[in-house]
């Protein structure tokens, strides 16, 4: 049974002057772009760029060096779940979760998802950048940089870092690490297209535990659809 990824159905009662989308855009996204030029999100952008053009620099040699199978770090099996979980419905799972039992994080966190998941598919049209061994996209254009696998788990992996502390942040990132080391150790990805998924996860993160935005009245619970499951939301303006 799969996650639907989104909401399953969104009912959304609004007064005359307000949607949900307006809500959307001006309470949550707005405020999360605007506070991700702060000093430390420049940081970490420098940082992942010059981490990036570095890693760019060892890339075919660690592509040599996967392709002996005696080198692979994860099993195939490990690797396929790894795969899985990297995937974003870990992390929209967890998302979900959060709305439910703890609101404030659970918007930061699917806050994060979203900003990632539109810069991840922005900066892969734009850099069409093909796989290691011209593997298959998953995308209908190339789409190797950055890895979308490494920026969704690091958006989860730092969300839950900052909303629980490193008691929860710590296996968070081994998780997260697993992920993207799985990627380049199969060869899906250049290294420096993980460099740059982590940096992008990171980044929006952060931002998105900067703001505080308020948080209209809402509920949410979890649905069992004939094909998957998803969630119904239901927000009061």
């Amino acid at each position: 049974m799969r996650l639907i990824i989104g909401v399953a159905l969104f009912c959304v009662s609004v007064n005359a002057n307000e949607g949900a989308l307006s809500w959307a855009w001006n309470d949550q996204l707005k405020p999360t772009i605007d506070a991700s030029w702060s000093s430390d999100g420049k940081l970490i952008l420098g940082t992942t760029a010059g981490l990036t053009i570095l890693a760019n620099a060892y890339d075919k040699n660690i592509y040599d060096h996967n392709e002996r199978k005696e080198n692979l770090l994860f099993s195939d099996q490990t690797a396929k779940d790894l795969g899985v979980a990297g995937s974003g419905m870990l992390g929209i799972g967890i998302a979900v979760g959060q709305l439910i039992w703890d609101q404030k994080e659970g918007l930061a966190h699917a806050r994060a998802i979203f900003l990632t998941s539109v810069s991840h598919v922005t900066l892969a049209f734009l850099f069409q950048r093909g796989r290691p061994g011209n593997r298959d996209d998953f995308l209908p254009f190339k789409s190797s940089f950055p890895s979308g696998h490494a920026s969704s788990a690091f958006a989860t992996a730092t969300s839950l870092h900052l909303s629980y502390g490193l008691d929860v942040g710590i296996p968070a990132y081994l998780v997260a690490s697993s992920i993207s080391l799985a990627r380049v150790s199969e060869n899906t990805h250049w290294l420096s297209d993980a460099v740059a998924g982590t940096g992008l996860g990171i980044f929006w993160a952060l931002a998105s535990h900067k703001v505080k935005v308020p948080v209209n009245n809402y509920s949410l619970a979890p649905m069992i659809l004939p094909d998957g499951m998803g969630a119904m939301a239901k927000i009061t303006y």
